[in-house]
């Protein structure tokens, strides 16, 4: 595999010393698996502007190839947990593998969690076991779909789980069918998942990216051709991956749009999983000619738009959060609300947090991806659910608002009120507000302190 070297130059009269240790790593590695080592970039500081890590990705956009980025140490790629995490998952948008030099613990993922998070004796021993098993080209964890652990320890077929991977290849390849109209297809179809939870487009995803279905084995760096039987072949793999890469470069612009207030709060009433903030950009040519763009924000069901088992249940986005802002207003008013300044305080301790770290969701997530149970692609959908909740609870507070929350004086919040627009607006609900259940005609609100109705 093609392979490129990612340095990083610590400050001081040892850099060219170090930069030369890590050149001999990185040789020495792509010797060892016969990987073409074809480039590499180098950090001046540790903690600079990561302007190398930029240098390569550009390298790697303009080339249009796949690539394996090997690395000294996870440490070298990130100054903390989520923001390896957030890199390694940069570099997979890319189609690159990354590894670590490091024989005993190859995988970024697992040592950013060795680095920031003690594991102790015991969680060494696990990491050697899987080592050992993974050298043996036997399975790890949930095997893909597709396949189970036979009794030798390698990946075998499951027919009836292959035939459902051959059509979604041959759906997205030769059927001109989109992810979400497969994802439709085969819950209507009734076509079984593992977990009986219907499809969605995060698992269509793993499986038109996992190299798995070639009989390739790959984990903690390794990778093993041949080394269980294929369900799919090259060509009919290639062809899934050109048709991919073209729609991420359709998709690479990005607009600023305004955080969505109820990210994490919003529950669909008819299945109870979460409502997402969905914006959509849509163009039209007036009859001067000229073009018009125009922006609409919605909230939809997240079992529709992932796996289309949900009805179309949306709400225009700043219909319902100023619906629920007016009704927690009028709830305070009433007296049928109160502050809470614990779960205040407990809100804004977790805000201001070591990043995602002290989240469980996003933890549980990376321990998973980690241990082989998950694929990046559901980590990365994790993450960006968290994001939005992060965005939508932003803003800061003008300092009566921030008195009146700590104290519970909502004579003092009602008074303000007004002032609050766009993120801080979100920050207060979140302060007041635990849950909101969105229906097609109503919503109810489940306080914080357990007060609930419909509003």
């Amino acid at each position: 595999m093609r392979a490129i070297g990612y340095f990083s130059a610590p400050a001081g009269s040892g850099a060219e010393t170090a930069l030369l240790e890590q050149q001999e790593a990185f040789d020495s590695y792509c010797r060892r698996n016969r990987h073409q080592t074809v480039a590499t970039f180098t950090e001046d500081s540790p903690n600079g502007d990561r302007s190398g890590f930029e240098e390569m990705l550009n390298h790697m956009r303009s080339s249009g190839s796949e690539f394996l980025v090997v690395l000294p140490d996870a440490q070298y790629v990130g100054d903390n947990m989520e923001s390896v995490v957030r890199r390694v998952l940069e570099l997979d948008a890319l189609r690159a593998k990354v590894v670590c030099s490091d024989d005993d613990m190859p995988d970024p993922l697992q040592q950013a969690l060795r680095h920031w998070r003690k594991g102790g004796v015991r969680g060494d021993r696990i990491r050697s076991a899987m080592m050992n098993k993974a050298l043996r080209g036997e399975g790890l964890g949930k095997p893909p779909y597709g396949y189970a652990i036979g009794s030798d320890g390698r990946l075998e077929v499951v027919p009836e789980e292959s035939e459902a991977v051959r059509l979604i290849y041959r759906m997205y390849n030769r059927g001109g069918v989109g992810l979400r109209r497969i994802v439709r297809s085969l819950n209507e179809k009734g076509v079984p998942t593992r977990g009986g939870r219907g499809w969605s487009l995060v698992t269509v995803r793993d499986v038109l990216r996992n190299r798995s279905y070639l009989g390739t084995y790959t984990r903690f760096g390794l990778r093993v051709p041949a080394n269980h039987p294929a369900i799919i072949d090259r060509e009919e793999f290639r062809l899934a991956q050109e048709k991919m890469e073209q729609g991420r470069t359709r998709r690479r612009a990005s607009y600023p749009s305004e955080p969505f207030l109820l990210s994490g709060l919003a529950y669909c009433a008819n299945c109870g999983n979460r409502m997402m903030g969905v914006s959509r950009r849509q163009g039209w040519r007036r009859k001067d000619g000229t073009r018009s763009v125009g922006q609409y924000r919605y909230y939809q069901c997240q079992s529709r738009a992932n796996q289309g088992t949900c009805g179309y249940h949306t709400w225009r986005a700043g219909d319902l959060e100023q619906t629920v802002l007016r009704e927690t207003r009028e709830a305070l008013e009433r007296g049928d609300l109160a502050i809470d300044p614990a779960a205040y305080l407990a809100l804004e301790a977790s805000s201001n947090g070591d990043g995602l770290q002290s989240d469980a969701r996003f933890m549980r997530e990376l321990e998973s991806t980690a241990s082989g149970m998950t694929s990046l692609d559901r980590l990365r959908s994790v993450l960006a659910e968290l994001d939005e909740e992060k965005a939508g609870a932003g803003g800061s507070l003008p300092e009566a608002v921030r008195d009146a929350l700590e104290s519970g004086d909502a004579t003092v919040l009602l008074r303000e009120w007004d002032t609050l627009e766009g993120a801080a607006a979100g920050r207060v609900l979140r302060a007041l507000v635990s849950r909101v259940d969105v229906s097609d005609g109503s919503v109810e609100v489940t306080a914080v302190t357990g007060v609930s109705g419909s509003l």
